[in-house]
């Protein structure tokens, strides 16, 4: 595998990912500053599924009774036929059943969590409001009130501008372990490898379903696919496209051959594109054209509306679905399997947690001296981590660096990137080193600096392979600020020894991590029957 053919392509994604809007290809005049009024939701394109199920009876009851709830609080936008176009792949969905049948009439729990992790498209860049007008906010209120008997709680984990490989290390930052449903968005983060075998993509996405399903809650999984970059746009030379911007065929994306991921998990499959493609490219439907929809690559209100109306079919399809065919013994025994093997051989992530930063990274720490475990932040934003003040106090963490289970060769050497605090006053320098069980060379690492902010760096180690690895961290008597404080709040181990990790295009050795999502500096979105907390701010640029 051309690794460095593939980490190239993957950094101009990610920098496209993280553009404004001008990087689309239409030109300024078609959207300028009123993208928001473009691409507002259409009320007038409202339908909702009416008398469709009050003739159709089961136990002599009419389904719009027994569903009300889930079918009677709902308007779609999007047309009948092309919901169902946009449900690429339904499957069995006997994980979604059973989710779905708990939730209707819950009894032994009451509690039941979903989340989607994504990029910037999921995360609710460009809509008009970021936890109200976002696809996955629009079926978050939706769930809550079609299930009122369950606690529903919803949790936007999404990272702006990052691919799959970050989050296979840093899943538990986004996802809690007994998460019931989980939706992934990465089709435009991903990019393109044209590749049908052995497509980095489907592999990436093959191992983060992996760790995904194999949480201890069994949870559900469902893709959304999007339009990839340059697909929302029209043909060059056509006369929405005057500066020959960008173009993207029908064909040129990885949501079909992830395909195969779906049917070999059974992970349900949802598409933006082919639920507007043709609207928007063959028909040219007023409402659903690309620029009815999208403000560059990413969608507005309206195209944000059609994906939850995606979503929110698939949750009603699986209802009327139990109704028709209950849940069986069958089902149960499906959905309770023990995940196959990998469909690539060997393509499976580590079984130990590889991003560790509060409770987690507690758990790294055999000695502290003169480290005290502090939030310097609030209980809506905290900012926990391990603080000294003095010279000479040693914090010792131990770590697995061992990454034979992955098939890394046993001498190549693994990158382990601790996260430290740097500030313009009070801080002072510190030494990392491996003291047991593995090897590598000190770093220094000096915290003050002269810009006036206080941001998490990373400090990158280049350490042995160990399932015991000792690292050291001690403060040292040399200071430039006058004063010695040193704050350690997380660790992160690469998925696979050698080069190219993901790390490295987060900022890598020496530089800001900047993904204020997972470094305390944002709150995610959260929905619950009281309401939401967090969806304030920009994406990092």
């Amino acid at each position: 595998m051309d690794w460095s053919r593939d980490w190239s392509r993957w950094s101009i994604i990610v920098l496209l990912c993280l553009c404004s809007a001008r990087v689309w290809s239409l030109s300024e005049k078609s959207f300028g500053s009123d993208f928001i009024g473009r691409t507002k939701n259409r009320p007038e394109l409202e339908w909702d599924w009416g008398h469709t199920w009050s003739k159709v009876e089961v136990d002599k009851q009419p389904i719009s009774v027994l569903l009300s709830h889930v079918l009677g609080t709902y308007k779609f936008t999007l047309p009948r036929t092309q919901l169902q176009r946009g449900t690429a792949y339904l499957g069995s969905s006997v994980r979604l059943r059973r989710l779905v049948r708990e939730m209707l009439n819950p009894q032994n729990r009451k509690d039941f969590k979903i989340a989607v992790i994504g990029g910037s498209i999921s995360w609710g860049q460009s809509t008009s409001e970021r936890g109200v007008t976002d696809w996955f906010s629009v079926l978050s209120k939706w769930m809550i009130s079609a299930f009122p008997r369950a606690n529903i709680t919803a949790r936007n984990g999404c990272t702006p501008g990052v691919p799959t490989p970050y989050m296979i290390m840093c899943l538990e930052l986004s996802v809690d372990r007994d998460v019931d449903l989980v939706f992934m968005e990465y089709t435009l983060n991903d990019g393109i490898d044209p590749m049908l075998f052995n497509n980095r993509i489907v592999m990436d996405m093959e191992r983060l379903v992996r760790r995904v399903m194999d949480l201890p809650s069994q949870p559900a999984v469902v893709f959304m696919h999007v339009p990839t970059f340059g697909m929302a746009n029209y043909p060059k030379g056509h006369e929405k496209n005057p500066e020959n911007g960008t173009y993207t065929r029908f064909y040129e994306t990885t949501e079909d051959a992830q395909t195969a991921i779906s049917q070999y998990y059974d992970v349900q499959y949802l598409s933006l594109r082919t639920a507007m493609y043709r609207l928007a490219a063959h028909k040219g439907v007023e409402g659903f054209r690309w620029e009815d929809a999208f403000v560059d690559h990413h969608p507005g209100d309206h195209g944000h509306k059609i994906m939850a109306d995606l979503a929110v079919n698939l949750i009603q399809r699986v209802a009327l679905g139990l109704l028709m065919e209950p849940y069986s013994a069958a089902d149960a025994e499906a959905a309770n399997e023990p995940l196959p093997p990998p469909m690539y051989a060997g393509n499976t992530a580590p079984s130990s947690p590889m991003c560790l930063v509060g409770d987690a990274f507690r758990q790294l720490v055999i000695l502290s001296e003169g480290f005290e475990y502090i939030n310097e932040g609030t209980a809506i934003k905290p900012k926990p981590g391990y603080v000294a003040t003095q010279p000479g106090s040693r914090l010792q963490l131990r770590v697995d660096t061992d990454r034979s289970a992955v098939g890394s060769p046993p001498d190549a050497m693994v990158h382990v990137y601790l996260h430290h605090l740097r500030s313009y006053e009070h801080m002072g320098t510190a030494t990392i080193t491996c003291i047991s069980g593995c090897s590598c060379s000190a770093v220094e690492v000096n915290a003050h600096i002269t810009e006036k902010v206080s941001q998490v760096y990373m400090a990158r180690l280049v350490i042995s392979q160990s399932k015991d690895c000792i690292v050291e961290v001690k403060v040292a008597s040399s200071t430039s600020s006058g004063e010695h404080k040193f704050k350690v709040s997380g660790l992160v181990v690469a998925e696979k020894a050698g080069v190219g990790d993901a790390m490295e295009r987060l900022g890598g050795d020496n530089q800001p991590f900047g993904l204020r999502q997972h470094n305390g500096d944002a709150t995610q979105v959260v929905w619950t029957k009281e309401g939401r907390t967090g969806g304030h701010g920009q994406p990092e640029r």
